[in-house]
């Protein structure tokens, strides 16, 4: 039955996206709950509200049909790719193209990626319509406790998905009802606006859920809670510069106990198999690969390829293929390397010693000395050897350089087979994140120092932070300048970096100097083991791994080169995301931001 149910919400689903005749879609169907008799029971609020989450979840982990970025999911890639703290590696300047252009500002209206997150929003919210509209007291007459619950939990991720669209868009149009093939709504007033709405919803959302139970509870881990609803709402409040608010908003979720920062020998779970529904997790998307039947399904909701797109390395360029070590995937196409930037921020902040950089990023010496590699057998022992110095069977191979690279690989996104992420070589097997303390915390220390606390709380909870890192850097004094430098190394790649340096921009321009230049120069990393390279005209009888700028054969080390003027972001414009230009094409009530 509740399959039946779900393919009459894919009908209507398709009936209010394209636009096709209602009348085609009039036929008795054998075995299939009329439109009309769907909503009424408690079972029926929870079946709707499972598609809220399976919808949402599949598309933000795969893109639709359309998008160009197939070898991951467009909620990861939208809202990572343009920062100052990666660069795009892979083979060099003909590999990950598309994804290259978008983090250099030279992509344009038709680019996939943004088409598909905003294709994802929107259908998210269409699905949350759907119960909204549907489990009313003017429809029912009255509604259960259950049904409540289930509106709120609808209620509070389309108030998330419009969170990120006046985050990345500004003001798009804000649906509340399902659309007919008719309805063509405008633009929002202002992101301001989006962000009133936010609230509102998050609050009236809030009233109908529950506290996560304990940090111990993992069903209020990876289910809509109380808490989440007013996350989004501090988020909100934070965006629309309303500090105060904010701060009371985020003081409410900290006071409740039900969340904690796991320690700093757990901070290689973050984000892991090992670490699901943990104490920081406010919320995430559930997963689990073993109870889905279909290869297809499994490959949707876990990550299109994301264990391939996010390895440490690229197996073809090292010595064997490929790296045999079990702490990590290798073999894929490694387009994600940390920018030099975020090294150098990360090294002078927090130290070679802290659990947060051992748990993001691997030096090349530990790559080489500490992990197991093809011929090492099965007594190997991590540590620097003179026999491993000389081996020329480990590190990059001869004739081979590792492109947008200074000699650190990430390994906060990679798959760790020794932690459970891998199910098999198609797919992983990991949460998807979506808020977790520590952005709270980060949040909340940022309110207090943009109202100018010094001390306090705001500073108890930019301290948690840093002592859970372990960093060498733990202020005697609450800062703004404090508290980006930590959301910069705390939240890698969890989408907060470029949408944090527009805003902070509204004050002070300088924060976007590294946007502005991005990717102006890219060095590339070699091995001299295997002989000279570039300009190094004597190569090493040991491993030595060094920054080359001139390859041999190479079309351009330095993209300013190939673009430009064009190259890197341009104010007045890449504030906001464009929209669709099929969208734009189709709806001549939605107006296109200036520049696109």
């Amino acid at each position: 039955m509740k399959k039946n149910k779900y393919l009459l919400l894919v009908a209507a689903s398709a009936l209010a996206i394209t636009g096709c005749n209602q009348d085609e879609l009039e036929i008795p169907q054998k075995g299939v709950i009329s439109f009309e008799d769907f909503y009424q029971t408690d079972e029926d609020a929870e079946s709707a509200v499972t598609i809220v989450y399976a919808t949402t979840q599949k598309l933000f982990s795969s893109n639709p049909a359309g998008g160009t970025g197939y070898n991951y999911g467009p909620y990861f890639g939208t809202t990572n790719w343009m920062g100052d703290d990666i660069w795009f590696g892979g083979t060099g300047t003909d590999d990950c193209v598309d994804q290259r252009e978008f983090h250099q500002f030279i992509h344009n209206a038709d680019y996939g990626d943004v088409g598909s997150l905003y294709e994802a929003l929107y259908t998210s919210i269409l699905k949350c319509n759907y119960v909204i509209n549907n489990f009313t007291e003017e429809r029912l007459g009255s509604l259960s406790k259950i049904q409540k619950k289930c509106v709120a939990e609808a209620r509070t991720m389309r108030a998330f998905d419009y969170l990120l669209l006046g985050i990345y868009w500004g003001n798009p149009a804000i649906v509340e009802t399902v659309l007919t093939a008719a309805d063509q709504p405008g633009n929002a007033e202002s992101q301001e606006a989006v962000m009133n709405w936010v609230i509102k919803e998050a609050e009236l959302a809030a009233e109908d859920l529950e506290w996560r139970k304990s940090t111990d509870d993992y069903e209020g881990a990876v289910r809509i809670t109380k808490g989440f609803a007013l996350a989004v709402k501090g988020k909100a409040q934070l965006w629309k510069e309303d500090y105060a608010g904010a701060k009371a908003t985020f003081e409410e979720i900290m006071n409740q106990g039900c969340y904690a920062l796991v320690p700093s020998d757990k901070m290689i779970t973050i984000g892991h198999a090992d670490g699901k529904g943990s104490s920081e997790i406010i919320f995430e998307f559930n997963y689990d690969g073993t109870n889905l039947t279909g290869e297809y399904d499994r490959v949707q909701r876990g990550g299109w390829n994301d264990h391939n797109t996010f390895c440490m390395f690229r197996g073809g360029l090292m010595n064997g293929g490929h790296w045999v070590d079990s702490c990590a995937y290798v073999g894929g196409w490694e387009w994600l390397n940390p920018s030099k930037y975020f090294i150098d921020v990360l090294l002078e902040n927090d130290g070679m010693e802290s659990a947060r950089r051992k748990a993001w990023v691997k030096s090349y010496d530990e790559i080489l000395y500490d992990c197991k590699w093809d011929g090492d057998g099965d007594n190997f022992t991590p540590g620097k050897t003179a026999a491993k110095e000389k081996d020329k069977n480990r590190g990059v191979a001869a004739n081979q350089y590792v492109y947008a690279n200074i000699g650190w690989w990430q390994y906060k996104l990679g798959a760790h087979p020794n932690q459970g992420d891998q199910l098999s070589d198609s797919h992983l097997n990991r949460n998807a994140t979506i808020m977790r303390y520590a952005e709270v915390l980060l949040m909340y220390a940022e309110a207090c120092a943009q109202l100018g606390e010094k001390s306090g709380k705001g500073l108890e909870a930019l301290n948690a932070i840093q002592k859970r890192a372990q960093s060498k850097t733990v202020s005697s004094e609450l800062t703004l300048k404090a508290v980006q430098t930590e959301k910069l190394l705390e939240m890698w790649m969890e989408g907060c970096r470029f949408v944090d340096l527009v805003r902070w921009s509204k004050k002070d321009e300088s924060v976007l100097a590294n946007l502005v230049h991005q990717d102006d120069w890219l060095p590339t990393f070699v091995d001299l083991i295997n002989g000279p390279m570039g300009e190094y005209t004597s190569g090493s009888d040991v491993h030595k791994g060094v920054i080359c700028e001139q390859i041999k054969d190479m079309e351009a080390t330095y993209y300013k080169d190939l673009y430009g003027a064009d190259l890197g972001f341009k104010k007045g414009k890449h504030e906001f995301l464009p929209f669709p230009q099929r969208a734009v094409d189709l709806n001549p009530n939605l107006v296109q931001h200036e520049g696109w």
